[in-house]
């Protein structure tokens, strides 16, 4: 028993693991940093999701189909797979093309190994983050995935067919909803902060975010060209492995406790 009672439940823990479901959803958002508003969506399942031909879309005006997958400012992402465990940002006031990532990149210091998403605008304008706004990620049949609404009111968000689903705004990891604003400060630090996702708190299936005030904590740094300007573009860390970690002390703990009975 003493032998075998580790690796068993060493072995139960990496098998719940390993069928994680697949779990798309926006791990950070700046909707007035220096380099340009950006989003990062991270895949928390556990197998890869190829992103060609889903869209994005902010809370677009009425005259522009409003925020809907059919919308004019609904633009769709060229081809990607994002791995499981990975994430991507999407600078959203650029052209949408590897110049403006490129431009992006080097204002946060270079972001080596990060990977940065294109879409195509269409033609239209108007593809940046303002105050109370958000951000709807849609698939390539036209199905709402998932979204993050900064504002403090529900957003109606129409699907390809037509149908409509309600996008709340964020709960806050230190309790409360989105105080609105720009995305900083409607998580409770200021304009040029990222928003995060509270990934030691909260699960991917019902998230909560904090804004990054402070450099060091969870992995966020300061923009290279402004010092103001703090988040951790490309840097999410594994939530699953961190789970898995505190899982085994435990397990390590509760064998050490059978020893001593023994």
């Amino acid at each position: 028993m003493k032998k075998t009672f580790l690796p068993i439940l060493t072995a139960a823990l990496l098998a719940g693991a390993s069928h994680a479901p697949a779990q798309i959803l926006i791990s950070e958002i700046n909707s007035n940093g220096t380099g340009g508003d950006f989003f990062e969506i991270y895949n928390a399942g556990s197998s890869a999701v190829d992103l060609g031909g889903w869209k994005w879309v902010d809370n677009a005006k009425v005259t522009d189909g409003g925020p809907s997958f059919n919308g004019a400012r609904a633009y769709a992402f060229n081809a990607f797979t994002l791995n499981a465990g990975s994430s991507a940002l999407v600078v959203s006031d650029a052209s949408g093309d590897a110049t403006g990532n490129t431009d992006f990149a080097n204002s946060w210091g270079g972001l080596s190994g990060a990977n940065l998403l294109t879409f195509n605008t269409g033609g239209a304008s108007g593809n940046g983050l303002g105050k109370s706004d958000l951000v709807a990620l849609f698939n390539s049949a036209g199905t709402f995935v998932t979204g993050l609404n900064y504002g403090t009111s529900a957003v109606t968000i129409t699907q390809g067919d037509n149908s409509t689903v309600s996008l709340l705004p964020f709960l806050r990891a230190a309790g409360g909803t989105s105080a609105g604003d720009h995305a900083g400060i409607a998580g409770g630090g200021v304009a040029t902060d990222s928003l995060v996702w509270n990934y030691w708190g909260s699960t991917a299936e019902n998230p909560t975010y904090f804004s990054t005030s402070t450099v060091g904590f969870a992995g966020a740094f300061a923009n290279a060209a402004s010092p103001t300007t703090i988040g951790s573009p490309g840097v999410v860390p594994e939530p699953s492995s961190s789970a898995l970690l505190g899982l085994g002390t435990m397990a390590l703990l509760a064998l050490r406790r059978l020893n001593r009975k023994a």
